[in-house]
């Protein structure tokens, strides 16, 4: 019998962070019991979160349910088989043609589609690309990339850093306490290791490159809002010093300000 069903796994993963909110903000307890409460909540993602999100490639890449591209993907593999059909095989032609060549054939092709082959190339700012990567048709080039042993081994240790690092964060929190550097430099450096590796990866769909961008924003959200950084830089420089000088402080909208921006700096927003 199965743990969950992969369908209500996004589901189940908004649960568990509403249980963290509830935690934070009704619970009232010291930093040390909140943050007790998040490293079994965050354990019980990671099982969760092992039964793959909504949409998964075989190599183990999450895809989010914030990711707006996975319809996207679907449409362009219906394209990709109507071309095929249309169409029929891609002729291939090997022939290596210069420069001056292709820009010649490329001036001289109304509707370049018809007289596609591997063989003609166009030159994007002085890069050669091929006409293939212009169609959407998946590029049976990337797709072999893609499957390479080497990039499936940067996914999976991608994914691992991604999926224990919240947990290892929690846990250098209970060691070490909120106020101290020690767990926002280490989650810091795991984050950047993970950056090097995943922006490496070689991308085969748009949803896989946007999965890739929106945890790079998320992350650049999380240490610009993580205690220490948020309360002695951020709170004290930017928004006090700068932000206070232009607002009247015991005014509406600096408090509205304030507030808004010490909501989404909540402790289970920012693991």
């Amino acid at each position: 019998m199965q743990f969950i069903q992969k369908q209500h796994i996004p589901k189940a993963l908004s649960l568990i962070q509403a249980v963290e909110f509830l935690a934070e903000y009704l619970g009232k307890s010291q930093e040390k019991r909140i943050y007790q409460y998040f490293l079994a909540l965050e354990l019980l993602k990671l099982i969760v979160k092992l039964r793959k999100w909504s949409l998964v490639d075989k190599f183990g890449l999450m895809i989010s349910e914030n990711n707006n591209y996975s319809e996207t993907d679907h449409k362009e593999d219906e394209v990709a088989t109507q071309f095929q059909e249309i169409l029929g095989p891609l002729e291939y032609n090997p022939k290596a043609v210069n420069q001056k060549t292709i820009k010649e054939e490329l001036k001289s092709i109304k509707d370049p589609i018809p007289k596609f082959n591997l063989g003609y190339y166009d030159v994007v700012q002085d890069k050669q690309t091929s006409l293939l990567t212009m169609l959407p048709i998946p590029n049976d080039i990337k797709q072999k990339d893609y499957e390479s042993k080497l990039n499936q081994f940067r996914i999976k240790i991608g994914e691992i850093l991604h999926l224990f690092r919240p947990i290892i964060y929690c846990s250098l929190i209970l060691k070490y306490g909120g106020d101290s550097y020690t767990p926002y430099v280490i989650s810091f450096f795991i984050d950047i290791i993970r950056f090097l590796i995943e922006f490496q990866i070689k991308i085969y769909r748009k949803s896989q490159k946007e999965e890739l961008k929106i945890r790079a924003k998320e992350a650049t959200i999380c240490y610009i809002l993580r205690n220490p950084f948020y309360s002695t830089i951020v709170k004290q420089i930017i928004l006090n010093n700068t932000i206070g000088k232009l607002l009247n402080q015991q005014g509406w909208i600096y408090r509205f300000i304030i507030a808004l921006i010490e909501l989404r700096s909540s402790k289970c927003l920012l693991l």
